[in-house]
């Protein structure tokens, strides 16, 4: 007779879970390595490039192979993965991120690398067959995370409440982008290191073995090893069982009789992070480096609140479930007194850390990827609130409240994912206003995406209105020249365009005097243009100045690529903006492209309305 499968509900609930994600890495592979949000891109390109860099090019040192690569995949703006050594020979280069993320994803390079020479593809480290390996890699780890962190909950919770706890984790969080579509990053790994230390202390507690405290020490090294600031997960094997002074003090005298163990431990942490002390040692002489520059922290002004509450990269803003997990974490001192310091310790101070980074919304990411790892520990308080709205008194609230407020907090997380692949939400640059103008938008507008540069949009004012052009440049009576930019490759209507390159910083400007135009302070303008790239436009922006004896009186810009950009097309550009009150007769209006070491693009029709409101009745 078959042996039934014990805990079946979250197991099936992992097993499900997984299938999931790998349909939605399918559904948003992005394996065009021509384009910049392909795997190995920006700072994970920098946490991989050990890899190729030494078993591929035996060049750790100089990275000589860096320009072709970026040459021919673009996985990054500029190259700040790696700088000069301090004092070293001239191109002798220092890696930016530490080693450990590269020591993990191993076996998955030498996977793609494998299957790059099988299916000939070029064996160069970036190309599609080192993505897929790399993804796919990132989500084992995954899998691997979750199904040790299900026996961790299971130690306190039952099966019911255990799935419950996946299954949020998994669809109402931001660990979903980084278990399955920015999977090369460090943190899904880092979750998964987490879910075994806490399975490593869990043991050693109930019977302290050498083996398992050299476990322990392994994990926290591989933690620091990856992300330094990781550091914090001491913690929670120091702080675990104790509940008060009783238990302080026969916490102390275990360590203090299992002395042996504790030296195990800080020997194997130390063996942990010996690999960046050696690379650091060949690479400048230096066992200690700090690689990340003028990038530093601020512990005595951490930007707290931003990071939890702003509309740029708010953890409590894009993750809300996680607000329930703040809750649950005070019932863990009701329900499991002897895990609710280190899981409460830890928690506190490692948002100190996150917060005291000077760069805290941490690039480009969805809500405070920082976070994601720490998951592992917290959803032991997020289990404490769900097994509490589980008892027999308290059911039909939940049913009525919590069961409903928690599936609204999926719905969201899993739209805003939705949002955020598409390019609705930016990475970087989110702002309350641009937040509210897409709030549970499926096509947002160009007049939205706007918001992100300016802050204003006639829509504001009023629901209707008409427009009269003031100027319009189209190019069509120019003299082709490669100097000044004026090509007849393509144009809008007529047979020629201005590109913009990095080279031409500032392009022709559509100029007209405020007088000219009959235009006064608090009118509203319209600065359009058409904008033809092959691959995105860029690092470029559509500018409207006014300017006074050369002087900016007033400035705005918005970007020229967006996600209503098609490629290999004429796409609009416009924003509208009033004239600030300080404008005079006599300041001209300039309308122009302004190149910020972006991609190529051509420009058309580039142009100035007048937008005159036909009523009073606000849009908003």
């Amino acid at each position: 007779m078959i042996r039934r499968i014990a805990q079946p509900y979250s197991l099936i609930t992992i097993l499900v879970l997984f299938v999931l994600m790998v349909q939605a890495r399918l559904w948003a592979p992005y394996w065009d390595t021509h384009n910049v949000v392909a795997i190995l891109t920006w700072d994970a390109m920098g946490y991989y490039l050990y890899l190729p860099a030494k078993f591929i090019y035996n060049d750790l040192s100089y990275l000589r192979f860096i320009p072709d690569i970026m040459r021919e995949y673009s996985p990054t703006g500029s190259f700040y993965q790696a700088f000069q050594v301090p004092g070293g020979p001239e191109g002798a280069m220092v890696m930016k991120y530490p080693v450990g993320l590269a020591i993990l994803q191993t076996p998955f390079f030498f996977l793609g690398h494998w299957a790059a020479g099988w299916l000939h593809y070029p064996q160069d480290g970036f190309s599609a067959p080192y993505q897929v390996a790399i993804a796919f890699g990132g989500m084992v780890y995954g899998l691997l995370g979750l199904g040790i962190l299900r026996r961790v909950l299971l130690r306190f919770y039952s099966d019911v409440i255990t799935a419950v706890t996946l299954a949020l984790l998994v669809l109402g969080t931001n660990y979903l982008q980084y278990a399955v579509f920015d999977a090369a990053m460090p943190h899904t790994y880092d979750f998964t290191l987490y879910a075994l230390l806490i399975w490593a202390t869990i043991h050693w507690h109930e019977r302290p073995r050498r083996w398992v405290a050299a476990a322990i020490g392994l994990l926290l090294g591989l933690l620091i090893l990856t992300r330094p600031s990781e550091a914090v997960a001491v913690l929670i094997p120091l702080l675990w069982g104790v509940s008060s002074k009783q238990t302080a003090r026969e916490k102390l005298q275990l360590v203090l009789r299992r002395w042996p163990d504790v030296l195990l431990l800080g020997l194997f942490l130390f063996l942990g992070v010996l690999p960046q002390l050696l690379y650091w040692k060949w690479a400048t002489g230096s066992f200690i480096v700090y690689s990340y520059q003028e990038q530093t922290f601020s512990f005595l002004k951490p930007h707290t609140w931003p990071v939890l509450f702003s509309f740029r990269k708010g953890w409590l803003i894009y993750t809300p479930l996680m607000l329930l997990t703040i809750v649950g974490i005070g019932l863990l001192w009701r329900r499991h007194r002897s895990i609710a310091l280190s899981v409460t310790a830890y928690f506190i101070i490692n948002l100190w850390v996150v917060s005291a980074w000077d760069v805290w919304w941490y690039g480009g990411s969805i809500g405070q990827r920082a976070l994601v790892q720490s998951y592992a520990a917290l959803s032991l308080g997020l289990a404490a609130l769900l097994a509490w709205a589980a008892e027999p008194q308290r059911r039909t609230v939940a049913a009525w409240l919590l069961a409903p407020l928690i599936v609204l907090l999926v719905d969201l997380n899993l739209f805003q994912h939705w949002q955020y692949m598409y390019g609705y939400i930016h990475a970087e640059e989110m702002t309350k206003r641009y937040y509210w103008a897409i709030f549970n938008k499926t096509k947002p507008t160009q007049e939205d995406f706007a918001l992100l540069d300016v802050k204003t949009r006639i829509r504001q004012v009023t629901k209707n209105y008409e427009r009269r052009t003031l100027g319009n440049l189209d190019f069509e009576n120019q003299p082709v020249s490669d100097s000044t930019g004026i090509t007849n490759e393509r144009g809008f209507e007529s047979g020629q365009a201005f590109r913009t390159t990095p080279q031409r910083q500032y392009g022709p400007a559509l100029s007209l005097k405020l007088s000219d135009a009959g235009l006064q302070p608090g009118q509203w303008v319209r600065a359009s243009c058409q904008v033809y790239s092959d691959w995105g436009a860029w690092g470029s922006k559509l500018v409207m100045s006014i300017e006074r004896a050369g002087k900016a009186v007033q400035w705005n810009a918005v970007k020229l690529q967006n996600p209503l950009s098609v490629s290999k097309a004429w796409n609009e550009v416009y924003f509208d903006v009033p004239l600030a009150p300080e404008v005079e007769p006599g300041d001209e209006l300039r309308i122009y492209v302004l190149n910020e070491g972006g991609s190529p693009a051509l420009i058309d029709n580039i142009r100035a309305e007048l937008l005159t409101p036909t009523d009073d009745v606000a849009a908003h």
